[in-house]
């Protein structure tokens, strides 16, 4: 790879042609600039859905139980970890377009869930309908948020350029992440306990994994 190519913000030939061809699949009339009202509120509907969602979350608590404090609590984690993560991609964004609405809205739509399935696990731990739905849940906005990057990256829609091999990262930490739902997910229909146990140390391990293992600059980015 080239010096030029490592300077942020460089023209370089494969930045020129991924920005030709955003020109060719999104019409401008259809690009929201991160510097605009429309782009402003999609993000403030995003932090909305998200505070009310954690919120509601305390309604799950009926009663003073330590079963429904941990899960309350593992809850909050996850769905703090979600916007933490949709924070850090929204970052990145130079521009939105209906597509990538669309998929925000639909991880919204899962997000504003989450009191749900947790009151079914908060009610009853062992139960495997409640945590297979749990577990699912997240599984689904870990594909979504997956899916956010892979738009962003083929509409050449970052503020700056990713560069092949550091996208290869972050799409292998994301996969990975999505991975250990899909393997929880299978654990539950046996053991839903210890799906919910091996959720958050696979989500620790991985993530401490991938990023140890990765270039630095994979620190930066969503």
């Amino acid at each position: 790879m080239s010096g030029s190519s490592l300077v942020p913000g460089a023209v370089t030939p494969q930045l020129t042609a991924g920005l030709q061809r955003a020109d060719l699949a999104v019409p401008s009339g259809h690009r929201y600039a991160r510097d605009g009202l429309e782009f402003g509120r999609v993000v403030n509907l995003a932090d909305a859905v998200f505070a009310i969602a954690l919120t509601l979350l305390v309604l799950t608590l009926d009663a003073p139980d330590v079963g429904a404090l941990v899960t309350f609590a593992l809850a909050f984690f996850l769905v703090a970890s979600v916007w933490w993560q949709h924070h850090r991609i929204i970052a990145q964004l130079a521009w939105f377009e209906p597509g990538l609405i669309a998929v925000n809205l639909v991880l919204l739509a899962g997000v504003a869930l989450a009191p749900f399935p947790t009151s079914l696990v908060s009610a009853a731990p062992g139960s495997r309908g409640a945590v297979l739905a749990f577990i699912g849940l997240f599984a689904l906005l870990s594909a979504l948020c997956l899916t956010l990057i892979v738009r962003t990256h083929r509409l050449g829609a970052w503020r700056r350029r990713l560069p092949v091999r550091l996208y290869r990262w972050v799409v292998l930490d994301w996969t990975s992440n999505l991975a250990v739902h899909l393997a929880c997910l299978a654990i539950a229909v046996w053991a839903p306990l210890a799906a919910l146990v091996c959720l958050v140390l696979g989500a620790l391990v991985t993530s401490f994994t991938v990023h140890r293992l990765g270039p630095p600059e994979r620190r930066a980015w969503c």
